[in-house]
């Protein structure tokens, strides 16, 4: 099990406590001066154990209920009961006058502990030899700033820390009414309940994320309730460039695992598969029926004569070491890749044998062909998937993690047939261009040495960031740009695809539709290659629909779905009219589109909302408040509901990209300008632009 995957697994307890301080009294009336009796401390700590709950924890076994307060800290710090472990504490906070002028909590008697808060970071921190749990220390303490900017603690390597703390204000400053316990819970309820999220991809919610969170709902507090409280957290150095995405104190409600179910083909194969393999990518893809959603019980892979024969002779080890398959969205990478990965690969072989068998050429099994779907995957996810898949351990990984040069000596050192490495989707990944320059290229260069016991295939959409690779590629013989394919073999290709679709559960499987099919796939194949179509003389061609901006077998999906909601047409004539009326621009498709989705009317606001994002794209939260402009009836009821933005998010997941921020909020775009550009001009949709016969 991988380090990731062990902490995924940890046992995790929390220790929350609330210490109410026995209030002192003169002639009847609390005493001037006097501590706040803090009579909802406990409260608030029950409070965090049941969100904590919700996050898989236990509650730490507390000797006795009258037991003393710094003992049990003490002993869950040095317990080896759990693995990850919250502190939690509602108290009162007091700095030492003298001495070491530390951080003390003030028991329920009203005096100081006896030993500081920092003396339980020290238990943790100062025995690194000894087995103690990952702790958080949640401190609702005045002046417990203190705890989390110790010099000691901040001059430790971060890496090698096992203590972090968020604490309630900074060392000079008191905390009110039980802030940052309120505002804790709150944005840990909101992760839980998908008010806020983060990446799926994410197995935890990175720290410094949660830590923001608080802060903004502490600082809405002190908005709101008067006196100004800031929150202090464990301090980073600017210099430092450890991860602390993957410290897992709270794991990410939102996180997928994407080979949990292959329920369409033999279960079982999961437990057999890596994580960032994502089977399920491959064989819908592979199939050619998710647009129609046939699932896996019959391929629809059709064409591609040349390259299928190309690369089934590469899966069997010949060619260069080196292949990219490139080309437009939607024009068929991952259904080529996928259908082929399907046969060679020895757990989907046989539970995919429909999809792959109508092959022209079929790959052998390869018992040593290692894949990953990277997309939302970072560089380390990647080049780990890659290491584990050919073998190693979490022994065997080198000081820093897998890189392309320890990859290779994992090959290098491999005894029989070369290992084959299959990356997907690489322009997907997060920040792509990073594993493009520091992992694929080094390995691709390998991969072209004689004897280094490696072979790389990239599937990709072309992208300037990856101009180095795909030039290799070009220079070594081993590019593949599906875009060059001739457009009668496309012609040929596409007219089987569509009849083939049309063939199974749809009206025109009839005897009587018959020959309207047959017209109809003839129809859409013409239009999209410019083969025997009256309508594509340069006469009569509309500005700015050539070339086709999407690939031909995704178009003819997407406008199938249109044809397939309209009363069947019987007369072969009227029916490849239809077929001609296939959209070319991207606008036309996207309008057709939206006009069988009538009813889901935040679609078409979120996706303008979208055409006025900048830079990577724009986060869920700023969807909610700009889609509502463009929602009449909700332009002044504030933002879109957080389920409706995610619902229309993934009904638009075919126009979108989507990237990672550095804090991990997923981040959303449209995948090409042409649409923005057609969003932004026309937001609302104008009446009759949908019409289509």
């Amino acid at each position: 099990m991988s380090e990731e995957a062990r902490r995924e697994d940890a046992a995790r307890t929390v220790l929350a406590v609330g210490v109410p301080v026995a209030a002192l009294y003169e002639d009847g009336l609390p005493a001037l001066g006097g501590l706040d009796p803090l009579h909802e401390a406990p409260g608030h700590a029950a409070s965090m154990s049941k969100v904590l709950r919700e996050f898989g924890y236990v509650e730490y076994r507390r000797t006795s209920p009258h037991s003393v307060l710094g003992e049990e800290i003490r002993s869950a710090v040095t317990s080896s009961d759990s693995s990850v472990l919250v502190v939690h504490v509602v108290a009162h906070g007091a700095l030492a006058e003298s001495g070491d002028r530390g951080l003390y909590v003030v028991g329920s008697d009203g005096s100081t502990l006896d030993d500081p808060v920092s003396s339980w970071i020290s238990l943790i921190e100062s025995h690194p030899g000894k087995q103690r749990p990952l702790t958080l220390f949640i401190l609702d303490l005045c002046h417990s700033g203190a705890a989390a900017t110790l010099p000691w603690h901040q001059e430790m390597p971060t890496g090698r820390r096992r203590a972090w703390v968020i604490s309630a204000t900074s060392r000079m400053d008191k905390a009110f009414d039980y802030r940052l316990s309120r505002a804790t819970t709150t944005v840990l309820q909101q992760y839980l309940d998908g008010t806020l999220r983060v990446d799926p991809s994410y197995r935890h919610i990175p720290l410094p994320t949660v830590g923001h969170e608080i802060s903004r709902v502490v600082a809405e507090l002190n908005a709101a309730e008067g006196y100004t409280q800031q929150i202090e957290v464990s301090r980073v150095p600017f210099t430092d460039h450890t991860q602390l995405d993957d410290l897992p104190f709270f794991p990410n409600p939102g996180h997928q695992r994407r080979v949990s179910v292959l329920s369409e083909v033999d279960s079982g194969v999961a437990s057999l598969l890596d994580e960032t393999f994502d089977p399920r990518h491959f064989m819908l893809r592979g199939a050619g029926t998710e647009l129609l959603d046939r699932g896996l019980g019959q391929g629809y892979f059709r064409g591609r004569e040349a390259e299928v024969r190309t690369l089934t002779a590469w899966f069997n080890g010949q060619g260069p070491g080196f292949q990219i398959v490139t080309g437009k969205r939607g024009v068929g990478k991952s259904a080529l890749l996928g259908v082929l990965i399907c046969a060679a690969h020895p757990a989907l072989r046989t539970p995919t044998q429909p999809l792959w068998f109508v092959l022209p050429a079929k790959p052998a099994r390869n018992d040593r062909l290692f894949v990953v779907h990277a997309r939302r995957r970072s560089l380390e996810q990647i080049a780990d998937s890659l290491a584990r898949q050919m073998g190693a351990t979490e022994e065997d990984c080198p000081t820093g993690g897998w890189d392309a040069e320890g990859l290779t000596r994992l090959a290098h050192a491999g005894v029989g047939a070369a290992y084959t490495l299959v990356i997907d989707a690489l322009d997907e990944a997060e920040r792509p261009d990073d594993v493009a320059q520091a992992l694929l290229l080094p390995l691709a260069r390998s991969a072209l040495t004689a004897g280094t016991g490696l072979r790389l295939l990239v599937g990709t959409r072309s992208d300037p960031r990856f101009a180095a690779l795909l030039q290799l590629a070009q220079d070594t013989g081993g590019l593949i740009n599906l875009d060059d394919a001739v457009p009668c073999d496309v012609y040929r290709a596409l007219r089987q695809y569509v009849a083939d679709l049309l063939a199974v559960d749809t009206p025109y499987a009839a005897w009587d539709a018959a020959d309207a099919a047959d017209a109809l796939a003839e129809g859409i194949a013409a239009r999209l290659t410019s083969i025997d179509d009256p309508g594509r003389d340069e006469a009569h061609v509309p500005e700015g629909t050539s070339p086709l901006g999407w690939g031909e077998f995704l178009v003819a999906g997407l406008y199938l779905q249109r044809v397939l909601d309209l009363p069947t047409e019987r007369d072969p004539d009227l029916a490849r009219q239809l077929g001609l009326a296939v959209p070319m621009g991207l606008p036309e498709l996207l309008e057709l589109d939206l006009a069988r989705r009538t009813d889901r009317p935040h679609l078409r606001p979120t996706l303008a909302a979208l055409a006025h994002a900048k830079g990577l794209g724009m986060p869920e939260r700023v969807v909610a408040h700009i889609a509502a402009a463009f929602a009449p009836a909700q332009a002044d009821s504030g933002p879109l509901p957080h389920a409706a933005v995610r619902t229309a998010l993934a009904q638009a997941h075919f126009y979108l990209r989507r990237e990672i921020d550095v804090n991990g909020t997923t981040l959303y775009r449209l995948f090409h300008e042409g649409l923005a550009e057609h969003l932004c001009a026309d937001p609302y949709g104008s009446p009759g632009q949908e019409q289509t016969s």
